[in-house]
């Protein structure tokens, strides 16, 4: 029986992934190339891409109260078991304080956005529960990547807590989900032109976000491997989906929802962090190496975390 399987595997790295990893190394060339400008296409996706697929995912979702409390209680309940989980073995290294944050962040902020979108987009082709899941996966994310992953980072240093807020409130999403949220429960709707120019933008977040994580991985530094890294990268493509399985099957969810919320915690770990990392002068080499890893890794991890929802008929 599982002969048979095996191809079914393939198909999924070759229908899911190999098209992600495609852009992803278009980007990767171009940069080296041509040398791309980074903080401008990171910026473009910041407050242009993402934003508009948050509008759109968010304000056009059919998604139901009940959907959407499970999708906030499975994060409510995976990410600090995950955060607890990672603390704790990071011990059995014993690494320095920064570096253990370092681990933490790594295996805690993964790549929701421009890899968890394509991902879904292509796991599960002309439906749109598993992208409007995904949308709300990356409010998550962002709010507690620029929350506490700044806290963590930084060391959790008091001076820096202002800041902290600061730099939340200055998420452009944050007033997006707001805005979203409150037009759809007063049955408003944005003029015409304005809503076309948001679906384009939304259309256009997977192919400008994809070949701009190439480009960012082409100008990062990998270091060699060392137990930090392996620590850090079988909890991130391993654990934590084997994890956010376990809360799907202890929430009692099922089928499209429960797929696609245990694909969400496979995947890699997100460039934000390395980009925190350097801001905060904490383990920078060792967080570019993380993203560059647990992305490369990913094109069998995801692969086998879609085959294995899709094998148990969830």
């Amino acid at each position: 029986m599982a002969v048979l399987q095996t191809p079914k595997v393939l198909r999924i790295l070759w229908d899911v992934i190999a098209p992600i990893f495609g852009l992803i190394a278009l980007g990767y060339v171009v940069q080296k190339r041509v040398g791309l400008d980074l903080k401008t296409l990171t910026r473009l996706n910041f407050w242009m891409f993402v934003p508009a697929f948050l509008w759109v995912h968010i304000f056009e979702s059919t998604l139901k109260w009940a959907e959407l409390s499970a999708i906030f209680l499975h994060f409510l309940i995976f990410f600090p078991l995950l955060g607890v989980i990672t603390w704790f073995s990071a011990r059995l290294i014993h690494p320095p304080d920064r570096l253990r944050r370092a681990i933490t962040a790594s295996v805690l902020f993964y790549n929701s956005g421009n890899y968890g979108i394509p991902v879904a987009q292509l796991a599960f082709p002309g439906q749109t529960l598993p992208l409007q899941i995904q949308a709300a996966m990356v409010m998550l994310q962002n709010m507690s990547n620029f929350s506490l992953g700044v806290w963590i980072i930084a060391g959790g240093r008091g001076g820096r807590r202002r800041d902290t807020l600061k730099t939340m409130f200055k998420l452009p999403m944050i007033y997006v989900l707001v805005i979203a949220w409150t037009m759809r429960a007063l049955h408003l709707t944005p003029p015409a032109p304005l809503n076309t120019s948001l679906h384009w933008l939304s259309e256009g977040l997977v192919p400008i976000a994809v070949t701009t994580l190439g480009a960012q991985m082409a100008g990062l530094k990998v270091p060699r491997f060392n137990a930090a890294l392996v620590l850090a990268l079988s909890l991130r493509l391993f654990v934590a989906p084997i994890l956010g399985f376990a809360v799907v099957w202890g929430l009692g969810l099922h089928g499209t929802v429960a797929e696609s919320l245990t694909l969400s915690t496979a995947f890699p770990t997100a460039v934000n962090s390395a980009l925190l990392a350097h801001e905060f002068d904490n383990e920078p080499e060792f967080a570019a190496a993380a993203v560059f890893y647990s992305t490369l890794f990913s094109v069998f991890s995801v692969s086998l975390v879609i085959w294995a929802t899709r094998v148990m008929q969830m």
